[in-house]
C-alpha cells in the first residue's frame, strides 16, 4: 500500500469518527427505551405470552434508533444501548404491572404510581423474571448492542483500523 492509499484510508477514518454523534444517540436512545417500554407493558399485558417478542422489540427499536441517528462506531454506543435496555425492559415490566392494575381498579397511571410507594414499584418491576425471561432479555440486549453501531463496509473497517494501529 502506497502513501497516497495510506493518506486516503487516514482521511475516510477521520471523516467517519467525526460523523460520530453520541449525544443525539443518548437521547434518542433514552426517548426510545422509554415508548418501547411502555409498548413492552401494553403488549405484554395484553397477550402475555408475547413477552419475548416485546423484550426482543425493545432491543431492536432501541437498537436502531441509536445507530440510525448516532451513526456511531465506537464500542460506547453499544455500551449504552445495552444499558437501554436492560432498563427498558424492567421498566416494561413496571409498566405491565401498572397496566393491569389500572385495569383492575379503573385509575390512572399517574394515580396508580403516586398511590404505591417507591419500594414496591421497584419490586413490580422485577416480579415473575424468569430464566426465560433473561433468555429473551439477552436476545434484546445482542440486537440493541448490534444494532446500535453504524454498519461498516470492509474498507471502512480497514481504514478505522489502520487509523487505530497509527495513533
Amino acid at each position: 500500500m502506497d502513501d497516497d492509499e495510506k493518506q486516503k484510508n487516514y482521511e475516510l477514518a477521520e471523516k467517519l469518527i467525526s460523523e460520530q454523534n453520541f449525544t443525539a444517540a443518548v437521547i434518542t436512545g433514552a426517548i426510545a427505551m422509554l415508548l418501547a417500554a411502555v409498548a413492552y407493558g401494553i403488549i405484554v399485558e395484553a397477550w402475555p405470552i408475547s413477552y419475548g417478542f416485546a423484550a426482543a422489540g425493545v432491543g431492536v427499536v432501541i437498537g436502531f434508533s441509536m445507530g440510525f441517528l448516532g451513526r456511531g462506531i465506537s464500542m460506547k454506543f453499544s455500551i449504552v444501548a445495552a444499558v437501554y435496555t436492560i432498563a427498558g425492559c424492567v421498566l416494561g415490566n413496571l409498566f405491565v404491572k401498572i397496566v393491569n392494575l389500572m385495569q383492575a381498579t379503573a385509575a390512572s397511571p399517574i394515580d396508580v404510581i403516586q398511590r404505591n410507594p417507591l419500594p414496591v414499584l421497584a419490586q413490580w418491576s422485577v416480579s415473575g423474571l424468569s430464566f426465560i425471561h433473561l433468555v429473551f432479555w439477552f436476545v434484546a440486549v445482542f440486537a440493541a448492542v448490534f444494532l446500535a453501531k453504524r454498519p461498516l463496509s470492509r474498507a471502512q473497517r480497514l481504514a478505522i483500523g489502520m487509523l487505530e494501529l497509527r495513533a
